[in-house]
């Protein structure tokens, strides 16, 4: 259906008084504050709900230079001041105990440049995020204590560390395990390490060369590393990459392992000391 020629000049009417009408639902009812300033930074708009939180009624700056009203914060006064010249902006601020988003914009009105600042209430949004935020970061601890319960470092004995390790043991598993072991070692003063895989079912191909590894750094520090309690299919999978286990003490179990660590410190006339405590 054409439009008749009446009908063609009130469209723009129409569509004003339609842009009026949503811009004063929002005003009204969101947490906004929208200003306008003209090309001296006189504001020229002053409206919205935004404003009760400040106490400022509104309208009340309109006529008024946002730079005399705000020279104590010299970065929102030159954040408008950027605005006019054509550059916007996007701030998050704290003011009258409330968090508040700022959009400042470049406009033109009447072919005169100007700015409009759009102010949000995001104090809400702010502390579901800071609330998310905390929550992954209670998890992430949680997820650190089970980890170092499921691979605790224990000293069984004067300078002797034992590692028990339990259930499938992958590569990153290991890796953060052989930093605390490592760690441990230097920290304790230790002269044996026990890696302990008698709980352990399986192993992937990069933790068996990483076992190799963690051996081999304890012995660059000083200590000794032994393994103890290696399951028949483990030991399987060591051997079919080939891995080069002359250097490496292995027992069969724990008991067996922390008497070898004894007897060793007893003839370097150490005298194996006390249980640690």
């Amino acid at each position: 259906m054409s439009m008749t020629a009446a009908e063609s000049q009130n469209e723009p009417e129409a569509s004003l008084g339609e842009a009026e009408l949503l811009l004063r639902a929002l005003l009204d009812n969101l947490p906004v504050a929208v200003c306008r300033y003209d090309r001296e930074g006189i504001f020229r708009f002053h409206d919205g709900k935004g404003l009760e939180v400040s106490g400022v009624q509104p309208g009340a700056h309109v006529g008024k230079s946002v730079y005399e009203l705000y020279a104590s914060a010299p970065e929102a006064v030159e954040s408008i001041r950027q605005a006019i010249a054509g550059k916007g902006s996007h701030t998050i601020s704290e003011a009258h105990g409330v968090t508040w988003e700022t959009w400042v914009i470049p406009v033109r009105h009447g072919g005169e440049p100007g700015a409009v600042t759009i102010t949000m209430d995001a104090t809400a949004a702010r502390q579901r995020e800071q609330e998310l935020r905390n929550k992954l970061e209670l998890i992430e601890k949680q997820q650190r204590v089970i980890r170092d319960l499921s691979t605790p470092i224990i000293e069984v004995w004067d300078k002797v560390l034992t590692l028990p390790m339990v259930g499938v043991v992958d590569s990153l598993r290991i890796s953060e395990v052989m930093d605390n072991l490592l760690s441990a070692v230097v920290s304790k003063d230790a002269r044996f390490a026990i890696l302990d895989l008698t709980g352990v079912d399986a192993v992937d191909t990069r933790t068996a060369g990483y076992l190799i590894e963690m051996i081999q750094a304890i012995r660059l520090l000083g200590a000794e590393g032994i393994i103890t309690g290696i399951r028949s299919n483990v030991a399987q999978t060591m051997i079919a990459l080939g891995l080069d286990l002359s250097g490496v003490t292995t027992v069969g179990n724990l008991r067996a392992g922390l008497k070898l660590c004894m007897q060793r410190m007893a003839r370097a006339g150490e005298g194996g000391g006390a249980p640690a405590k």
